[in-house]
């Protein structure tokens, strides 16, 4: 499984819609599990970012359908990364 990071930023419509917050983020959840993902860790954030989500999920593109299909309601718009656990890194760039 693939670690995803998504940062995510609150629209003018999802800051209009808060009190529906933990709905979204319910459905998400069960939207993950659906395809095969784990939504690992989310945090609401202090910054210029309002949400951090980190997501387990088979490869990049059910990665993108998740946060794609959380996306399309119009409440949060997400930067989404790739993330490698630093030993998988080390190997990677290793010299051999």
């Amino acid at each position: 499984m693939a670690t995803f990071v998504a940062l995510g930023n609150l629209t003018e419509q999802g800051l209009r819609n808060l009190e529906a917050l933990v709905v979204r983020h319910k459905r998400a959840v069960e939207t993950a599990e659906k395809r095969g993902a784990k939504i690992l860790a989310s945090y609401a954030l202090l910054g210029p970012y309002d949400f951090l989500v980190i997501l387990e999920a088979p490869d990049a593109r059910t990665a993108v359908h998740i946060l794609t299909q959380e996306a399309e309601h119009g409440n949060v718009r997400y930067q989404t990364l790739e993330a490698f656990p630093m030993d998988e890194f080390a190997e990677l760039v290793q010299k051999t």
